[in-house]
């Protein structure tokens, strides 16, 4: 057996380097940028207004007062798509909309509320300072300032930024390709009648469900008996980065994963962690092709999936290998009784301060998904440790909430 960072060193050593591709900006939502992105042009483009009113010279208004209001002829309009051609004269005003490119001649807009139309003129009342309610050109942004970094996630905010200055094409790191097959002669699907000596199979559809979460894009899926040719066909026919079994990597007669992936010119680079749940997992390689035999207990598969498969599919789409963690203090005693080092969950809640308060989940069972549905992440204990309530400890915390 290894050590639960022995096994990550070596899968850091084993990450696939990452594929560059360019795709339209409406196919990158939730992808990672491959480049830095530098503005091609500022933000505003034009100065504009940031009100509807009238754009004036400050020079005509400066000195208004209530009994003393400026009045301007009113010489056109200038509307968001279609500028006022002309330059604004002396004593003139233009009627402008937000978002509306200024008018040459103008420095300062004045709103709707504060003014009153007469024919031909608008009156004014109030006019705070020079340049109120114009937005500059470049005043956001100016041309080659950084807009986005790599490694940068594209959610909505970020493609509406890219689309504001005219990108339509990014280069993205390609998402990570994964294959995913369920083992056991006792499995049958969600909704399928049930004999007393088979198991609904919950391992397929919430390892699914953790490779869609992560943005990986689930290329294949099969369940098959524990048979040995047909363990290490199905294994022969998944094309993927990343190969996912479930069960069959114990010690039983039936356990062919193992053996199915040499059959396979996978070359073993580890088999068991010191840790608990999670012991039996198994990890080869082929190319640049990793498999990973997680144990047949929902929770082990799930656990072994968190720490070590879902940092790694975010490596190879351009992220640094980590986990989402955060500090929280232990409101009670917590002891690892056991030999191996224990993935614990806990349950945490918010306390006065906004800091993390953790609890240990009641179920620990890593046959028992309740033991994930009511917890929010887990600590690693060391066996024989002993942590005392008030002492702060570092939560992997499960952010599929």
């Amino acid at each position: 057996m290894i050590s639960i960072s022995e096994a990550i060193a070596i899968i850091k050593a084993n990450i696939p380097a990452p594929v560059v591709e360019e795709c339209p900006l409406d196919q990158a939502l939730g992808r990672y940028l491959a480049e830095d992105i530098q503005a091609p042009e500022p933000s505003p483009r034009y100065t504009n207004s940031a009100m509807d009113g009238y754009a004036v010279r400050w020079g005509d208004v400066r000195d208004l007062s209530l009994e003393r209001p400026a009045t301007l002829a009113i010489i056109g309009e200038s509307r968001a798509g279609v500028p006022f051609s002309g330059t604004v004269g002396a004593g003139c005003a233009v009627r402008i909309s937000t978002g509306a490119m200024l008018p040459d001649g103008v420095d300062t807009v004045i709103r709707v509320e504060d003014t009153r139309e007469a024919g031909q003129s608008v009156i004014i009342n109030v006019a705070k300072r020079l340049g109120q309610d114009v937005r500059q050109r470049g005043e956001e942004f100016g041309t080659g300032d950084l807009l986005l970094r790599l490694g940068a996630r594209i959610a909505a905010p970020q493609a509406a930024l890219l689309a504001a200055v005219g990108i339509a094409r990014v280069k993205v790191f390609k998402p990570c390709d994964v294959a995913l097959l369920a083992t056991g002669s006792e499995l049958i699907a969600a909704g399928s009648a049930i004999a007393d000596h088979q198991i609904r199979d919950s391992n397929m559809t919430m390892l699914r469900a953790a490779v869609l979460e992560t943005g990986a894009q689930l290329v294949s899926r099969a369940r098959i008996t524990d048979d040995r040719q047909a363990t290490v066909a199905a294994i022969g026919q998944a094309a993927a980065d990343i190969i996912l079994c479930t069960g069959g990597v114990s010690v039983g007669r039936h356990d062919h994963v193992k053996e199915a992936a040499e059959e396979n010119g996978f070359t073993p680079l580890f088999w068991r962690i010191r840790q608990k749940p999670g012991k039996p997992l198994y990890l080869a390689r082929k190319g640049k092709t990793l498999l990973f035999g997680l144990p047949g207990n929902p929770v082990s598969a799930f656990m072994c999936f968190t720490h070590y498969v879902r940092p790694l599919i975010g490596a190879i789409r351009g992220l640094s290998f980590g986990w989402p963690i955060v500090f929280a203090q232990v409101g009670e005693e917590i002891v690892n009784k056991g030999g191996r080092p224990n993935m614990l969950r806990v349950r945490m809640t918010c306390d006065a301060d906004g800091g993390y308060a953790a609890t240990s989940a009641a179920r620990q069972g890593s046959h028992m998904l309740t033991s994930l549905v009511d917890s929010d992440g887990y600590i690693i204990m060391e066996p024989g440790q002993a942590i005392q309530p008030g002492e702060r400890v570092l939560v992997y915390s499960f952010d599929f909430r």
